[in-house]
């Protein structure tokens, strides 16, 4: 993992938190993939940009929108693990969602794979 990619993840995490999924679709590879976390029962991939673009929204939106605050991007091996405490609300006191955990890999300036982990202990060690 290079530090411009790290750069690239850190960039597309901060748009996303400010201006919503569909903002950081040029920093997608078209062939981008995510994951959902595996301990869902309907867990799915979804492939190409426009997919994972709508997977984020619809996530987004079910879970009513929100903020994150950013704990980490941590380097993993060939991906980084963006460590997010999600919270709904703004102002002084939002209300804590709960910590997501992603893993995000990429490749020649586009962010290629993500994959969501919902507690830590669930993230590969490499």
């Amino acid at each position: 993992m290079t530090s411009d990619d790290i750069a690239l993840i850190r960039q597309a995490y901060e748009t996303w938190n400010r201006e919503g999924p569909a903002a950081i679709a040029p920093m997608l590879a078209a062939d981008a993939e995510v994951h959902d976390a595996p301990e869902l029962p309907d867990a799915q991939v979804w492939k190409g940009r426009d997919d994972v673009i709508g997977r984020l929204q619809a996530v987004a939106d079910a879970v009513g929108g929100g903020h994150v605050e950013f704990e980490g991007f941590e380097p993993r091996g060939e991906a980084v693990l963006v460590t997010m405490l999600w919270e709904l609300g703004a102002g002084a006191r939002p209300a804590e969602l709960g910590r997501v955990f992603h893993l995000v890999e990429a490749a020649a300036g586009e962010i290629t794979r993500i994959r969501v982990f919902l507690t830590k202990a669930d993230v590969p060690a490499d």
